[in-house]
């Protein structure tokens, strides 16, 4: 079976949100650093000094700044990495689900599946209890290449929190889907 998702993606992801939680925190401590030298200088100053309001401009102005950082960064970044990450731990960890079914297409949409950005693997599975074909939708990263499946292939996958982990094409174009008008299936009935 090919794997969609290695242990070096994971270490990769994790190492990633270490490095933005550092940049955000080194960043933090320089505002601090920041806000308690003025507040020193401030508290230092004469009782009738002329300039009392240039520190709490400066301390005004680097909040504004640090704040848009934060929500920038910690909102969207951060907070994608830490998702993607916390997705990679479930996939190592997490129960999976194998089936086996028919490919039909990819749903080339913008879908989202846990904040994350994925494609949709339409398969085709028979039903027995109900005598017709049911569709089955899993959930590929975007950022990883596309699996090469064909229409009609039969393929086994892994599924974990329905995004497919592992696959592997047993039978190329093993079922030739019919087009089936939804007019004409209206007149039938």
């Amino acid at each position: 079976m090919t794997a969609v998702y290695t242990d070096a993606d994971y270490l990769s992801a994790y190492k990633q949100k270490q490095k933005y939680f550092y940049i955000f925190m080194g960043v933090t401590a320089a505002y601090l650093t920041f806000c308690v030298a003025w507040w020193i200088y401030f508290m230092g100053q004469p009782y009738q000094d002329p300039m009392p309001v240039l520190p709490q401009v400066f301390i005004y102005i680097a909040s504004a700044v640090y704040v848009a950082f934060t929500f920038l960064f910690m909102g969207i970044k951060y907070s994608r990495v830490r998702r993607y990450n916390k997705m990679l731990y479930y996939v190592s960890e997490g129960l999976k689900m194998s089936e086996t079914n028919y490919f039909y297409t990819f749903r080339e949409k913008s879908l989202q599946k846990d904040n994350l950005d994925t494609v949709g693997c339409v398969f085709e599975s028979w039903s027995r209890k109900r005598q017709e074909w049911m569709e089955r939708e899993a959930y590929f990263d975007v950022e990883k290449p596309l699996p090469e499946f064909g229409e009609g292939d039969l393929v086994r996958y892994v599924t974990q929190s329905n995004f497919i982990i592992e696959y592997e094409i047993l039978e190329k174009h093993a079922l030739e889907f019919e087009e089936v008008d939804e007019d004409e299936e209206e007149t039938e009935e």
